[in-house]
């Protein structure tokens, strides 16, 4: 007895070895097909063409099978024995961009654009995650978006479809307090203990206002005009009629402020306190009814952090940071998001009027090519803003109602 019969793994590996040539062997032929030769009749096994050719010539009992390559424009992906190849796709789809350019044994392959995933024949926009949830996996042209919820200490503003959530600001870290918490869908409110018993003259802090004040600022900023500036604080003061301001809240103001922000905020301060007045009534009807006006602009309920930060760039001088156009995006109404970025801006820059700022914001967005909603939008608050024949006589009224206050020159310095 031979050492292979009488030993089992011999004869496994003889096994294993006679299955490896025979399957090498078998991978080295080419596929047949039956073709019928023309002139005996035979039924003849011949050998197909391989990927990127086609048969020119059946094959016969002397000669084998002769294959041509594929013309331009054209492929063959597989074995086959057709005398033809398959047409290149000729164009990609809607919202598609070549992948592969076609060659000999390979069609054209397209694949969505950035931003969009295939289903089933269409390329369709990437999802965006909804607020307070981020994105953990960005789309792909074949997958869409997985958003998932923020976990606890992260939040995500929403909108969209590459941010995942983000951590909480930490305000003791940057030696602030914690003025609001941050939730899922917004970012922690700092703010400097120092400041929270002193007048913050800039109004650099985000306080969502019921009323956005953007018509009074343009309002008070018209009537600080009228040479008020060079008059001093306490004969101001005394002029204006019903309850006055407080002498303490009038020092802090003056340390602050600089001459015409003073006047601003002093105007401000006394328009607190007599709402109600009878003198001032028909002053702030009319400012309500712009700031109602300004409120219903619809195309700016649905804007995005991007548009924002648009048109915070787009303002002149001193820009609103992004950090503070964050703040209100997350912690303030939709409807109230470009209105806060105005008056933050307004804020910062005191001594430019506000019509003048949007007439330049929409110059600076136009040549940039931004969405026809939002220039809509702002173009339609640049013109109750900067209605002037309202504040004409809004400025005529309040002049009238110093001028009834016996010691008060409104239009003369004190030395004349």
């Amino acid at each position: 007895m031979s050492r292979a019969q009488s030993n089992p793994s011999m004869k496994l590996m003889v096994l294993f070895t006679a299955s490896l040539s025979w399957a090498y062997q078998h991978e080295a032929m080419p596929p047949v097909y039956l073709h019928r030769d023309p002139v005996t009749s035979e039924l003849l096994f011949c050998s197909q063409c391989p990927p990127g050719t086609a048969v020119k010539q059946h094959c016969t009992k002397d000669e084998p099978t002769e294959c041509h390559p594929c013309p331009d424009r054209q492929f063959a992906e597989n074995w086959h024995w057709g005398d033809t190849c398959q047409y290149c796709t000729s164009v990609c789809k809607e919202r598609q961009l070549v992948k592969q350019h076609c060659n000999s044994t390979h069609d054209q392959i397209c694949e969505c654009a950035p931003g969009f995933h295939l289903v089933v024949e269409f390329c369709i926009a990437h999802s965006t995650c909804p607020p307070g949830y981020g994105v953990t996996a960005s789309g792909t042209p074949v997958s869409d978006t997985v958003c998932e919820p923020c976990p606890d200490g992260y939040f995500s503003v929403g909108g969209s479809s590459t941010d995942p959530c983000r951590p909480h600001r930490n305000c003791s870290e940057l030696g602030l307090w914690t003025l609001k918490w941050g939730t899922s869908t917004s970012n922690s409110l700092c703010g400097s203990p120092e400041k929270r018993t002193t007048l913050d003259c800039s109004q650099n802090h985000i306080v969502c206002h019921t009323d956005v004040t953007l018509c009074e600022e343009a309002f008070f900023q018209s009537v600080a005009s009228l040479h008020l500036s060079s008059v001093p604080l306490e004969r101001l003061l005394e002029s204006l009629p019903g309850r006055r301001v407080d002498h303490k809240s009038l020092e802090r103001l003056k340390k602050a402020c600089s001459p015409q922000q003073q006047v601003l905020h002093l105007l401000r301060m006394w328009r607190e306190q007599n709402k109600d007045h009878d003198k001032l009534n028909g002053i702030m009807q009319g400012v309500n009814h712009c700031e109602r006006k300004v409120s219903r602009c619809q195309g700016l309920k649905n804007i995005t952090f991007e548009d924002l930060m648009k048109v915070a760039n787009s303002l002149p001088r001193k820009k609103v940071q992004e950090v503070d156009v964050l703040a209100v995006f997350s912690t303030c109404l939709p409807r109230q998001h470009i209105l806060q970025v105005l008056h933050l801006w307004k804020a910062a820059n005191n001594n430019i009027d506000l019509a003048k700022g949007l007439s330049h914001s929409l110059r600076v967005l136009r040549s940039q090519g931004a969405p026809r909603y939002l220039l809509k939008g702002l173009k339609k608050i640049s013109r109750i803003i900067e209605t002037t024949s309202t504040y004409k006589m809004y400025e005529k009224m309040f002049v009238s109602m110093l001028q009834d206050e016996l010691c008060f020159k409104p239009l003369k310095p004190l030395n004349e």
